[in-house]
């Protein structure tokens, strides 16, 4: 099968191309930014057989040819979790980027457009289990412009006679995820600040688990038009989250517990005035969010629709993504070695020739 991918170098995407290719496909990738950062990726996205292009969402005319010959996209692409963001950016990024997308595909005869959305549009504070019935109630700015970018797809999808599938993840984590990474610094050096109980549950999904969902989304005939929520085993409260995170990097403890409504009203402030500075807040409303967020889903209709099942647990999911951020750093800190060492030869090579 041939599979288009935009965001193909982020988080979720590049781990979706990896498993894809691993699977035998063939895959597309778009990526927005080849700074530093990325080149990484793309250099090994590349090395395991992914055709990668440089192009925006936003101009359909840097992407639109290179969806031929795609049995099916996989959109990734999205405006997350950028602070000050306003509305007007996230409708641009999520509702129009997804539009050109979902359209070029449909010109380009693709079959079938699986479209990344997000289990959030449900509520972050949700008595009892979410599933698919449950009343949509979208929170903020982000969960507003994925739910248009939804009903988007489905209209384009539908009017053009291309397949859609909607899969709407819960909190996605695991290596190479920029978003927690310090969450895990900090509850690895027993320094993260846990502000009030922590008794809001946190249902979390492992990237792994996610990229396999995505595929079968891509080649499941019963999947056709179908919107599902995709999540991890099961949901703990958010203490038992950090608690766990601990436990994998072998600390007694997360860090100190404070109260919380002090901390709301501190974001606050800091937000407006950061607004009026025109700087980017340190703290906001939304980050505090993530001390608020309380809700648990029921992933049963994807596992049957997709023939998929969550493979990994927390305590797992945590102590993989704790490795390899060990990992990371090491090679950081070898590569800083390296490029001193280079400098210093240098240095030797020009005062000996002086």
């Amino acid at each position: 099968m041939r599979i288009f991918v935009t965001g193909a170098t982020g988080f979720i995407g590049a781990h979706f191309v990896e498993r894809a290719l691993a699977e035998g496909h063939e895959v597309t990738g778009l990526y927005r930014s080849d700074g530093v950062k990325h080149r990484e990726v793309i250099e090994r996205l590349r090395s395991h057989g992914a055709s990668l292009r440089r192009g925006d969402i936003l101009k359909p005319e840097s992407f639109a040819d290179t969806l031929r010959g795609a049995d099916s996209v996989c959109h990734f692409a999205a405006a997350f979790r950028e602070s000050g963001a306003d509305e007007d950016y996230f409708q641009r990024m999520n509702v129009e980027g997804t539009s050109n997308v979902a359209r070029a595909a449909a010109a380009a005869g693709v079959k079938r457009f699986v479209h990344c959305g997000t289990a959030g549009i449900y509520g972050q504070r949700v008595a009892g289990t979410i599933d698919e019935s449950t009343p949509i109630r979208p929170w903020n700015s982000y969960e507003r412009s994925k739910l248009a970018a939804d009903e988007r797809v489905r209209e384009i999808a539908t009017s053009a006679g291309m397949e859609y599938v909607i899969l709407r993840p819960t909190a996605v984590y695991g290596p190479r995820d920029e978003r927690l990474l310090k969450l895990f610094r900090s509850v690895q050096k027993g320094r993260f600040p846990l502000f009030g109980a922590g008794e809001g549950r946190r249902h979390m999904i492992y990237v792994t688990d996610l990229a396999d969902a995505f595929l079968r989304a891509c080649t499941a005939p019963t999947a056709a038009n179908q919107e599902l929520i995709v999540a991890g085993p099961k949901a703990v409260p958010l203490r038992e989250m950090l608690q766990t995170i601990a436990q994998a990097a072998n600390r007694s403890a997360f860090g100190p517990r404070l109260p919380l409504k002090p901390m709301l009203a501190l974001a606050a402030v800091v937000e407006d005035t950061c607004k009026v500075l025109n700087i980017n807040p340190p703290i906001y409303r939304r980050r505090m969010d993530f001390y608020l967020n309380d809700a648990a889903f029921d992933s049963r209709q994807a596992q049957a629709v997709l023939g998929w099942q969550p493979k990994v647990d927390l305590a797992e999911g945590f102590a993989a993504t704790l490795s390899a951020l060990r990992q990371d750093r090491t090679s950081a800190a070898v590569a800083s070695v390296a490029q001193a060492f280079a400098f210093l030869t240098l240095i030797t090579m020009f005062a000996t020739d002086a």
